[in-house]
């Protein structure tokens, strides 16, 4: 596949041999829903394709290589991947026509309100302008942006209620479904985590994603063990890698460069690609090269507001009650448990 954003009709999905279970977007294995694929071909899930996944720590990549560890990965293949994992639950749970296509709409449009380096420019677009992901999703799921009504078109003419998505991807869903999207262990998470730790390093620590919902799924027991080790995992990705240093750092510069910049955004912006940010504001993808390759200059560039300025952290800890046995997935919340704390450093106390 080219790397034009225009994609072909069945270009959608991916191998299931990829490492760890990630999915690229440029491997040749298709949805077969014309219902799915329409909704692929919109221009708001394309422009996924140049979100990336993580934010700014994605850039410690370059971004070449086919192998998870040795490229940056981005909204649209993590999107791709969370309506595959509904696709697999349905098929499993023999769900009804409905049911499968609603699981695998609100899997493909669940991030299709993310902004440009995703979680990392966010808080000061929400700052700034009012708007974060959850916000811009639920108005692009609803045809209410430049992005145009393809979406809302395509949920139209197949009898699917856009409020019904959005309520699902919310986790306010009054069904049986909901759990999918709104307990401690969902697909997003599943499929989120497995390719962060894809990303982070060769050796996978896990199986497929695919792997855990299709046990998920057909056993009429939980597989405790499974979700257990998900979850360790979940809090060896978070300590160890997603708010560790050179997250924070790189964190910490892009959203002070928005902030001595915010005269050149605007609104508007939330909806750019990251290669319309980079051509717009070349110098804060210099200085992420810079912290990635820890150069010895990089003080010499900030200045010392940027260096003083505070950064919240959040801490956070996943652990299992083992004392919460797994009698059904309304147990999943109890068994599986986080604490958060929150603190604040300096950009100059964490360069290293």
């Amino acid at each position: 596949m080219n790397s034009s954003n225009d994609l072909g009709p069945h270009a959608f999905l991916t191998n299931e041999n990829s490492a760890a279970g990630t999915l690229r977007s440029d491997e040749p294995l298709s949805f077969h829903d014309p219902f799915v694929v329409e909704l692929c071909q919109s221009r708001a899930v394309r422009r996924l394709r140049r979100i990336g996944f993580l934010g700014a720590i994605d850039y410690v990549k370059a971004g070449t290589g086919r192998s998870p560890h040795r490229r940056r990965h981005n909204r649209y293949e993590h999107s791709l991947g969370v309506a595959k994992l509904a696709e697999t639950y349905a098929l499993y749970q023999n769900l009804s026509e409905a049911d499968r296509r609603l699981i695998m709409a609100a899997g493909l449009l669940h991030d299709v309100g993310h902004g440009p380096l995703s979680h990392t420019l966010e808080p000061v677009f929400e700052e700034e302008f009012g708007i974060n992901h959850h916000r811009m999703g639920h108005l692009i799921i609803r045809g209410e942006t430049r992005l145009g009504d393809e979406i809302g078109r395509t949920l139209r003419a197949y009898s699917i209620d856009p409020e019904e998505i959005i309520a699902l991807i919310d986790g306010k869903h009054d069904g049986a479904l909901n759990f999918l999207f709104s307990s401690q262990i969902n697909l997003d998470t599943i499929e989120g985590i497995t390719r962060c730790r894809a990303f982070f390093g060769r050796r996978t620590a896990f199986g497929s994603a695919r792997a855990l919902v299709s046990r998920l799924s057909r056993s009429n027991e939980l597989p405790t063990s499974n979700l257990d080790a998900f979850w360790e995992l979940k809090h060896s990705v978070y300590n160890l890698f997603i708010n560790a240093n050179m997250g924070l750092v790189l964190d910490s510069v892009a959203q002070a460069y928005m902030r001595d910049n915010i005269a050149r955004f605007t609104a508007d912006d939330f909806l750019m690609t990251e290669d319309n940010l980079r051509a717009r504001h070349g110098y804060m993808f210099k200085i992420f090269q810079m912290v990635s390759a820890r150069s010895a200059d990089l003080r010499s560039q900030l200045s010392s507001a940027w260096l003083d300025a505070k950064l919240p952290v959040k801490k956070r800890c996943f652990f299992v009650d083992a004392n919460e046995p797994l009698s059904g997935v309304d147990a999943i919340n109890r068994r599986y448990r986080q604490t958060k704390t929150t603190f604040s450093v300096r950009l100059n106390e964490i360069l290293e």
